[in-house]
């Protein structure tokens, strides 16, 4: 190693240890007269979430019914992309039945009643679409 490089690698060391010390040793620092609150930590924890396996893929969508869903990402009453996937089916494959919903809430929420429709009408797939 040259000793520019060599010198760059110290120089680099001895500013994270100051840093960590002047981080662990605030000077001057006032106690803190609000209420602390609780922080949760975003690192992936080592435990995985349990998995479920995907439904297995129709053998032909031929007679099936696919629900369009539109996720209502921006939260404005969706956006055409869905309508057009269903006008390319009506075209393409007449044979296919497509139901087009706009999600309640915005992506983030749940919508309960949604799918408890799609199973209820034996929704055969879901083409869910997050656009703008």
């Amino acid at each position: 190693m040259n000793k520019k490089r060599l010198l760059l690698n110290h120089l680099l060391a001895v500013i994270l240890v100051s840093g960590f010390f002047l981080a662990s040793n605030p000077v001057n620092a006032a106690p803190s007269e609000t209420k602390l609150i609780t922080v949760m930590n975003p690192a992936v924890r080592e435990i995985l979430a349990p998995r479920v396996d995907l439904t297995p893929r129709l053998k032909s969508l031929e007679g099936k019914t696919i629900y369009l869903v539109d996720m209502n990402y921006e939260g404005i009453g969706g956006t055409p992309v869905m309508g057009e996937i269903q006008a390319w089916f009506e075209k393409n494959m007449p044979e296919v039945k497509t139901i087009l919903k706009l999600k309640r809430g915005n992506y983030a929420s749940d919508d309960p009643e949604l799918w408890k429709e799609i199973a209820d009408n034996k929704g055969d797939a879901v083409i869910m679409g997050v656009a703008g």
